[in-house]
């Protein structure tokens, strides 16, 4: 099986790249998942727009059912249900977002954490000679472990 490069196509224009120099460069690498959670928000976000739906329309209705006379005891039964199942379901949407809600400030803070260690770069110059050193400080949330003062070193 022979393969041809492809062929520069002749009436595109050349690509214009054009670079500014930073000190340092921090690459993260991501998951299918948080990128489709940075793309389209969390799933318990569709709970959280329903639980505010349901909950204005049932005390609406609770407001109807205390300011309204109703001649027709259906309509008068139908406005009950409406505020019974518009906040039983709201509070259940509502805890249901509270449970299961991820926000995206979390995911960046899980991303950012996988850089555990920094590196500091010092350059010392001079005419002969330029050399560079890097150090690797890596950063630990435990706390050092205590000394022993009884121990003989």
């Amino acid at each position: 099986m022979s393969t041809t490069p492809p062929q520069p196509n002749q009436d595109e224009k050349p690509l214009r790249i054009r670079r500014g120099r930073v000190e340092s460069v921090d690459l993260y690498e991501i998951k299918d998942s948080e990128l489709d959670l940075f793309r389209k928000g969390s799933p318990a976000d569709l709970h959280l727009n329903f639980a505010i739906f349901l909950l204005s329309l049932a005390f609406s209705a609770i407001i109807a059912l205390n300011t309204a006379k109703f001649s027709n005891d259906n309509m008068h039964i139908a406005v009950i249900v409406v505020a019974v199942v518009g906040i039983l379901m709201g509070v259940y949407l509502l805890i249901s977002w509270a449970n299961n809600r991820t926000s995206l400030s979390t995911v960046c803070d899980r991303i950012k954490e996988r850089i555990k260690e920094t590196d500091v770069v010092i350059r010392s110059s001079s005419i002969s000679q330029t050399e560079t050193t890097t150090f690797k400080i890596h950063e630990s949330t435990e706390p050092p472990e205590p000394s022993d003062p009884t121990a003989k070193s």
